[in-house]
């Protein structure tokens, strides 16, 4: 048994999607309290644990295919340096584990790991092939984790916030849909709602969840529980976060859209001055 291939198929890289949790401490202003910090590190490995049983369940389901698709063929199942069975097992062990102790943290936090567990196998075995339904099933696990989040510290969080989660994962899920329709060789081999997705449909719905992010933030922002009431006045910035994303998104070929938006110096300017103003506006 070589652990590096099993170490791989954790997918350490895909963890920073359960970082979603520290939304919920940082908008009810309970980041900086340090009693909840195990609690948090905790709920975070729990999440880490239970994603990673999900991506082995889906390597060991797509094997096939993973095989002729030219970054996924080197993954150790799909490669077939790991087998299918050690593979079951394996993750098997690491659902076990998360939810013996996703149980102890509290029976809410539990219910959210099996949504987000089950979620994850339903889009698996055939949500990923009805259109639309693959979309709302990504962007629900992105809202799993928030909730999971709001288990972690006991806080209701403000459903304007988790519905621009939803609609961010949405926009997030739509854009990666456009880059494969237009950089993979025969895209409906490698997944099926892709002969379905037209980039004219996806550019509408694109246009249709980019809008329904800025009415949701901006919503939250007009309502938020802070008596400064300055929060609206970030709305232009994440405006600008938007329709900049927006535009590499369209002009973006094959490099990698969010490789592109990650390095884009108009965004991340722009993140890092949203950030900073709303933790300023929010903690003092």
């Amino acid at each position: 048994m070589n652990l590096k291939y099993y170490l791989m198929e954790l997918r350490v890289q895909e963890s920073y999607k359960n970082l979603l949790i520290l939304l919920a401490p940082f908008f009810s202003k309970k980041l900086l309290d340090l009693n909840y910090y195990p609690n948090i590190m905790l709920g975070f490995t729990v999440l880490f644990l239970n994603s990673s049983a999900c991506y082995i369940i889906n390597d060991i389901k797509d094997a096939g295919f993973d095989a002729f698709h030219p970054r996924k063929k080197n993954r150790p199942i799909a490669s077939g340096k790991i087998r299918k069975s050690s593979a079951l097992l394996f993750s098997t062990t690491l659902l076990v584990f998360s939810s013996i102790i996703s149980y102890w943290m509290g029976i809410g936090f539990l219910i959210i790991c099996l949504l987000l567990f089950l979620n994850s196998i339903a889009y698996s075995f055939f949500l990923r092939n009805i259109i639309w339904l693959d979309l709302i099933s990504i962007s629900l696990n992105y809202v799993f984790r928030t909730l999971a989040g709001c288990c972690l510290v006991n806080v209701v969080l403000s459903p304007w916030l988790l519905m621009g989660v939803f609609y961010v994962s949405m926009l997030l899920a739509l854009v990666k849909r456009r880059e494969e329709a237009i950089i993979l060789d025969r895209p409906e081999l490698h997944r099926r709602t892709l002969k379905q997705y037209s980039i004219n449909l996806i550019d509408q719905a694109i246009t249709i969840f980019s809008t329904l992010i800025l009415i949701s933030y901006s919503l939250y922002t007009f309502h938020s529980p802070y008596s400064n009431n300055l929060l609206p006045f970030t709305i232009p910035l994440v405006t600008l976060i938007v329709l900049e994303f927006i535009l590499i998104s369209k002009t973006s070929r094959g490099n990698g859209i969010m490789r592109t938006a990650l390095s884009n110096s108009i965004i991340i300017v722009s993140l890092l001055v949203w950030f900073i103003l709303v933790t300023y506006l929010i903690y003092f």
